[in-house]
């Protein structure tokens, strides 16, 4: 075959298959693979979201201290630790100062019962006054009692018990480290007594009040549990410039120290429309959803309510049973074909 046929041959397969194209090519339009849900109706509820964490309140805390000054010897429930009532937390070792206020009240005890037992002879001889033998006798109670007391807390090594039964929540005393006769060396925890410290701006912490319901769910995920707000407290901390509210839960339901995200719930509205908060889209300060029709998308301008975490309350542009495109929603066009997946379940409790 010469180059001359060759050319042609090529050109006519080119005419005939319009280099890949077929006739009516111009003609096909994307269609979008998409997931609905229906415009339903419930309550709208009204909330604050903050975060926080678990920590002990001020009253179930309980403090273990020092009987004298001694050096912390052996650690025996670090922080974090659960403990039972009367289990040893730490062991203490007096230290030679306490040993020597030991041998003086040893020492002064002795003193005293020799000055009394003297007394009583002056008195027996007429030679001291019921007075006097009254005195040396309190002395000699007294001193004896220091003693016996410093024997007590002194007489070799020292165990710390736990008060309650809860969880080791600070050692203020290193391994070796000496604490002062009445320093606190740990503080116990009651479980019981655990709350939620959640922080807020101080501009919507003036409307919260005692008694608010609140949705309370660890950060790293996990169950979630109902709680109470039992206290607000609008001053800033110095650190977050957040005020604090205190939520009541119930025993068991968080570990201390850890991470909590709340909604406080203000109220709530009933016969709200709901829709999925992933279906709403701006333009601008616009918002606006994607409604299924006749096998498009059609764009909806839309009005906003309340922010109901997952679920976004519509005030106006839809209707009660409308389906809005829930995933794909961000990469349709106005009048674009989508494909629906099979129908997702009702964004909220519909009203009876």
């Amino acid at each position: 075959m010469n180059g001359a046929r060759l050319l042609r041959l090529l050109a006519s397969l080119c005419l005939l298959g319009a280099c890949g194209k077929t006739e009516g090519d111009d003609d096909i339009k994307p269609v979008a693979s998409v997931t609905t849900a229906p415009v339903a109706t419930g309550p709208a509820v009204r909330t604050v979201a903050a975060y926080g964490a678990a920590e002990f309140s001020p009253d179930s805390e309980r403090s273990i201290t020092a009987p004298v000054e001694a050096s912390l010897e052996n650690i025996l429930a670090p922080a974090g630790t659960t403990v039972a009532a009367g289990q040893v937390v730490a062991i203490l070792r007096p230290t030679p100062t306490s040993a020597l206020d030991l041998n003086k009240a040893k020492s002064d005890a002795a003193a005293a019962d020799t000055a009394q037992a003297r007394a009583q002879r002056l008195r027996a001889a007429g030679l001291a006054s019921d007075a006097e033998v009254e005195t040396a006798r309190a002395a000699a109670l007294a001193a004896d009692a220091t003693a016996a007391s410093l024997t007590a807390r002194s007489g070799g090594a020292l165990a710390l018990r736990a008060p309650v039964a809860g969880v080791v929540e600070t050692l203020a005393v290193e391994a070796g480290g000496v604490a002062v006769q009445g320093a606190v060396v740990a503080k116990i925890g009651e479980l019981s007594g655990l709350r939620i410290r959640l922080g807020v701006d101080p501009a919507k912490a003036v409307g919260l009040r005692a008694g608010l319901a609140v949705r309370l769910a660890p950060v790293s995920g996990g169950v979630a549990s109902d709680g109470v707000v039992v206290a607000v407290d609008p001053r800033l901390d110095p650190q977050t410039r957040l005020a604090a509210v205190y939520v009541r839960v119930p025993p068991g339901g968080f570990a201390p120290g850890e991470p909590v995200e709340g909604q406080i719930v203000l109220g709530q509205r009933p016969g709200a429309m709901l829709i999925p908060r992933a279906a709403l889209i701006y333009d601008g300060n616009q918002p606006y959803v994607f409604i299924a029709r006749g096998g498009a998308g059609r764009r909806r301008d839309v009005t906003v309510g309340v922010d109901s975490g997952d679920l976004i309350e519509i005030t106006g542009g839809l209707v009660a049973g409308e389906r809005v495109v829930v995933d794909g929603a961000a990469a349709l066009e106005d009048g674009m074909a989508i494909r629906e997946a099979p129908p997702a379940a009702p964004a909220g409790g519909q009203d009876q």
